[in-house]
C-alpha cells in the first residue's frame, strides 16, 4: 500500500491544524482534561444536518440517557444501536451525533446512541456491561423493531464483544463495524507503518489499551481480542460489515479479523478506504470519503437485512 493521504484528507488535516494549532495528546492529560479535549475536537463534526424526521431523548431501563434519531426514510422496522468510539476512555453520544445522523439517513433505520462508563476510572468490563444493559432494554426505547448494532473504533470493539457475550441468544440482525479494534498486536504491519500517525498513533493505542485493561490476559479473552476468538464464536456471529482506514494503525486488526471470518466460509463484507486516517467517518461535514463510507454502509446494511 502507498499510504499516501488523499488530497481531500490532506485538506481536512491542514484545516484542522490551521484552526486549532498543535493540540496536546489527550492520552497524556488527566482523564477529565483529556475528555474535554476530545469532546471539543469531535463536537465540531455535529450539526443539525442531516435533518431527522424525529429526534427523541429517552431514558433506558437501566437509567441511562439515550438519543434516538429517526430519519425521513424510517419505516418503523429497523433500529441500530450505535456504540461510540474514543479508545474506551473518551468521547460520548454527543460527540458522535453527526455520525448517528449520517448512519440513520443512509441505512433508513432508527439509530440509538448512549453513553457508557469510560476507562480508566471504569476499566473492562464496565463499558461492555453498560452496552449489554442497553441492548437488553432496547424494546423500551423502540418497540417492535429488528435491531442491529454498529460502532466505530473502540465502539466497534464493544459491538463485537457484546455479540460474543450474548452467546448466540438475542443476537443483532447484523453488525456494522467501522475501523475497529480487534487485536492487541502492536507489531502488526499497520502498527509499524502508521506508528506516528497522522492522527491515531501506536503510542496512543498503547495508552488506550492500558487505560482499558491490563496486558495480562488480553490475548486470551475473545471480548478483548476478537481476531483471536475460537472459530465457533466467530461462526456464530450475525452477518457483518467491516471497513478500515488505509492510513490507520488499526488497519491490520480489521484485515486479520476479516481473514478469520472468511476462512470460516462466511460472506461478510470488508472494505479498506484508501488515503484516509483513523476516525475519518467523523468528518462527513468536510470529507467526501466519509459521506461515501456511510452510503456504502447503508447499501450493505440493506443487503444484509
Amino acid at each position: 500500500m502507498s499510504l499516501t493521504l488523499a488530497p481531500e484528507m490532506r485538506a481536512v488535516l491542514d484545516r484542522l491544524l490551521a484552526e486549532d494549532g498543535v493540540q496536546p495528546d489527550p492520552t497524556l492529560l488527566p482523564p477529565a482534561e483529556g475528555r474535554a479535549a476530545a469532546e471539543a475536537g469531535n463536537r465540531r463534526w455535529n450539526g443539525p444536518e442531516p435533518a431527522m424526521a424525529r429526534e427523541l431523548r429517552v431514558e433506558t431501563p437501566d437509567g441511562r440517557r439515550a438519543h434516538v434519531f429517526l430519519p425521513a426514510g424510517d419505516l418503523g422496522r429497523e433500529a441500530i444501536l450505535f456504540i461510540h468510539g474514543g479508545g474506551w476512555a473518551f468521547c460520548s453520544a454527543a460527540t458522535h451525533e453527526g455520525a448517528a445522523r449520517q448512519l440513520a439517513v443512509e441505512t433508513g433505520a432508527a439509530v440509538v446512541t448512549f453513553d457508557y462508563r469510560l476507562a480508566p476510572e471504569h476499566p473492562y468490563p464496565a463499558g461492555l456491561e453498560d452496552c449489554l444493559a442497553v441492548w437488553a432494554g432496547r424494546e423500551a426505547i423502540l418497540a417492535g423493531r429488528r435491531w442491529s448494532v454498529a460502532g466505530d473504533s473502540a465502539g466497534a470493539h464493544l459491538a463485537v464483544a457484546l455479540m460474543f457475550r450474548l452467546n448466540g441468544r438475542d443476537l443483532p440482525a447484523t453488525g456494522l463495524l467501522f475501523y475497529g479494534v480487534f487485536d492487541a498486536d502492536f507489531e502488526s504491519p499497520s502498527y509499524v507503518e502508521v506508528a506516528e500517525g497522522p492522527g491515531l498513533t501506536r503510542a496512543k493505542m498503547l495508552r488506550y489499551w492500558d487505560f482499558y485493561t491490563p496486558a495480562a490476559g488480553r490475548l486470551e479473552d475473545p471480548c478483548l481480542t476478537p481476531a483471536r476468538a475460537p472459530d465457533a464464536m466467530l461462526a456464530a456471529l450475525p452477518p457483518l460489515y467491516l471497513n478500515a482506514a488505509e492510513i490507520d494503525p488499526l488497519r491490520s486488526d480489521a484485515e486479520r479479523f476479516s481473514a478469520r471470518l472468511t476462512a470460516l466460509g462466511r460472506t461478510d463484507r470488508f472494505d479498506i478506504v484508501p488515503g484516509v486516517v483513523h476516525g475519518f467517518m467523523q468528518m462527513s461535514r468536510w470529507l467526501p470519503q466519509s459521506v461515501a463510507a456511510y452510503r456504502r454502509a447503508g447499501e450493505v446494511f440493506r443487503a444484509l437485512t
